[in-house]
């Protein structure tokens, strides 16, 4: 088993490994909508995550996070909260998303951003039709700006640190390296290109999410079966 780690050590320490299985954790505890003073105990997560409960027990002692109750489980509460500081959404997060046609809007308005403490600030495209318009999601109102407008933006708001990509791939990567020239630290880029950070750039983190392509995969693995 490996060593219990201490509270000041928690985020810089573990890998992005165990930090995804955390996030199936804190998943699953949004989606069984459970009351704040009911237990659940590692089996039940395990049902719901398909992490075995052996393993996430393994996680809590790794990451110091409050044993459970014999027999009861842990305190969905408590458990919430320690799972929320270590994957840093306790802090809140404040992103902007470039391009405001479907897959902007639509990722804006992820009804289920703002239970995870996330938030969309703006979003911005260069087409006037859309400049001016708002995209609300329960309660939390973000205005459609112009893509000129982003330097003053993001130089007036130093906290936004995060932004969603969703414009045409001909303009992705060019994107991409202006966010990271106005201080932009973590891009997820949803264009049906693979974008790659600027040579020297340091303490930035890029994830290509490609929306089609774990679809073809399957798709692909399906009828390489059938054959």
């Amino acid at each position: 088993m490996e060593k219990k780690i201490s509270k000041s050590d928690k985020i810089k320490k573990i890998s992005l490994r165990v930090i995804r299985r955390i996030s199936f954790y804190y998943e699953a505890l949004l989606k069984l909508q459970l009351d704040e003073n009911d237990y659940i105990s590692s089996k039940s997560l395990e049902d719901v995550t398909g992490v075995s409960c052996n393993q996430i027990r393994q996680d809590f002692f790794y990451l110091g996070i409050s044993i459970g109750k014999q027999k009861k489980g842990y305190q969905v509460k408590k458990l919430n909260k320690e799972l929320k500081q270590v994957l840093s959404v306790d802090q809140g997060a404040k992103v902007i998303v470039i391009g405001a046609g479907r897959l902007g809007r639509a990722l804006s308005e992820y009804k289920l951003f703002k239970v995870r403490n996330i938030f969309v600030a703006a979003l911005f495209d260069n087409k006037e039709d859309l400049i001016g318009e708002c995209v609300e999601v329960k309660g939390n109102t973000a205005p459609i700006l112009d893509i000129d407008e982003l330097d003053d933006f993001l130089i007036k708001n130093k906290d936004i640190r995060i932004a969603l990509l969703a414009v045409p791939e001909v303009a992705a990567q060019d994107m991409l390296d202006r966010l990271i020239g106005l201080g932009i630290k973590g891009i997820v880029n949803f264009a049906p290109r693979i974008l790659k950070l600027p040579k020297d750039t340091k303490d930035v983190y890029l994830v290509n999410d490609c929306i089609g392509a774990s679809l073809y995969k399957i798709v692909y693995q399906i009828y390489q079966q059938e054959q």
